[in-house]
């Protein structure tokens, strides 16, 4: 390849990050695999230097970069994480399998010689449930053939629909109908799921007329790439949320807004806002719009009322769920923990002292939020790094600062952004403390998880962005790039130290 003597440095920054790094997660290394460790390094260090060398190559190309740099790490991820070790697999894997036999919904029945109840599913996929958190070094049910004997599991995520599946459905049917080992419908369904996240995204990049290297930074969040890269829906929720912005941004800029871009946005927001019912609140975007953009007076109505419609379907879709959300290891975990959302809403109108602390306690639990956007995996299987976290925030936070827009917003504009962000934000908060914490309870942030929040980084340099400095665009570009990969580079080594 032709790499300049500029390219070659990023290539050297970027080395010498990742090699920090993994020094910084000796502590948790046991120095059982240090040619797999080292292996994992050199590998690393080759898609990240491809990837900067790549970006050189298409800098009026981002969508396809974007596409390349997830699809990259994003493929390592599909093989490097353990068995059923990103939070919840167990149960996206199990929905997937459901789905691969063609239901579209599924079914609570009693479990035979048992009294409690489930959802059928094959034994492969229990076995590999009851072998969460093993890589492949250190268990052998990755050997096994597809064993079709019925078996049942306690969960199944119920509550989510059924599209947000299809992707690690197809990867199970294949590895059905090519008759692979049993491991291959874990790993052809995170890398389906991986493909279609990595579609969205360059869709959305490519269709965004401004902000494009702003998107492309806040897709390949590590945390967004682990979650994409699993039987997770998490990584589509967050692709939908970051499309729907993007033509957002186009309808910002283009003059004669057409009806299928509109229909596309609230698509887009409906498909986000099932999973994750707060994010229906990024409809109000709309009125972000200047109004000689629109066709007619006609569309400009027409497109703000489509707000209640998009509501609506959330809002019933929100009821189903929460009505079967307790056919699951959730119902009894409600009981236990005394988990009921009207009853928290009539404490929290009771107790209005209490309730405003809560309010700001939103606010001040953000510290911690931030520091779970390396926070991986779940239970008893956790794994974070606080440095990585914190390095990450402050460098998102300096470019959102630093790096230019290409348009300059008015700042109503921006306060109406901001204004819709904190909605998102806070709505996530609440949800979870409705339908999550016991009655009562003085955390506000118990069961949030970063991952929740992945799309709205994208809020953050529309809002504060300030082109403080000059510059050299190219060179800040590349550098901030490269920062980037490096913190995938990191969560990927994070991964290793821990897991092998």
């Amino acid at each position: 390849m032709n790499i300049n003597l500029g390219n070659k440095k990023y290539a050297l920054i970027y080395l010498i990050i990742i090699c920090l790094f993994s020094l910084s997660f000796l502590q948790y290394d046991d120095y059982l695999s240090p040619l797999f460790e080292i292996g994992m390094l050199i590998l690393i260090f080759v898609i990240g230097s491809f990837s900067l060398y790549y970006y050189t190559q298409n800098e009026d190309n981002l969508h396809k970069v974007a596409f390349i740099i997830i699809l990259l790490f994003g493929i390592t991820c599909v093989f490097l994480t353990p068995i059923n070790d990103v939070s919840d697999e167990q149960e996206h894997f199990v929905r997937s399998e459901i789905l691969s036999t063609g239901q579209l919904s599924t079914t609570y029945i009693p479990i035979p010689n048992t009294s409690e109840s489930g959802y059928q599913t094959i034994n492969s996929i229990i076995i590999f449930c009851e072998n969460a958190g093993a890589n492949v070094f250190n268990t052998d049910v990755d050997d096994a053939k597809i064993d079709y004997t019925p078996n049942y599991f306690n969960s199944a995520f119920s509550q989510n629909p059924f599209y947000s599946y299809l992707p690690q459905a197809i990867g199970i049917v294949l590895a059905k109908l090519l008759d692979l080992n049993a491991i291959w419908m874990l790993w052809l369904g995170r890398l389906f799921n991986l493909l279609v996240y990595a579609g969205i995204i360059s869709l959305a990049i490519r269709k965004s007329p401004i902000l494009k290297f702003q998107l492309l930074i806040v897709s390949i969040l590590p945390l967004a790439i682990y979650q994409a890269a699993s039987m997770s829906v998490d990584g589509m929720f967050s692709a939908f949320a970051i499309l729907a912005f993007a033509y957002f941004l186009y309808f910002y800029k283009t003059p004669k807004i057409k009806w299928i871009d509109l229909a596309i946005f609230y698509g887009a927001i409906i498909l986000s806002g099932i999973l994750k019912s707060p994010f229906l609140a990024l409809s109000l975007l709309i009125f972000l719009i200047p109004n000689n953009h629109f066709e007619s007076k006609l569309q400009n109505i027409v497109s703000k009322l489509a707000i209640l419609p998009t509501l609506g379907i959330g809002i019933g879709w929100s009821s189903y769920a929460t009505s079967v959300l307790s056919n699951s290891w959730r119902g009894d975990f409600f009981i236990t923990k005394h988990v009921n959302a009207t009853e928290q809403i009539n404490y929290l109108a009771s107790n209005p002292g209490f309730a405003f602390e809560r309010f700001l306690n939103v606010f001040s639990e953000s510290p911690v939020i931030a520091d779970r956007l390396f926070y991986f995996s779940n239970d008893v299987r956790d794994y974070s790094s606080t440095l990585l976290s914190a390095l990450y925030t402050l460098s998102f936070i300096a470019f959102s600062i630093i790096y230019p827009l290409e348009e300059k917003f008015e700042i109503k504009t921006r306060i109406k952004g901001l204004l819709i962000g904190l909605l998102i934000y806070i709505g996530v908060i609440a949800v979870q403390y409705l339908t999550w914490s016991s009655v009562g309870a003085t955390s506000v942030i118990n069961g949030v998880f970063a991952r929740y929040f992945m799309p709205l980084l994208i809020f953050v340099p529309f809002i504060i962005n300030a082109d403080i400095l000059n510059y050299d665009k190219e060179e800040l570009s590349l550098l901030f790039l490269t920062v980037f990969l490096s913190f995938i580079g990191g969560m990927l080594m994070l991964t290793t130290a821990v897991k092998y």
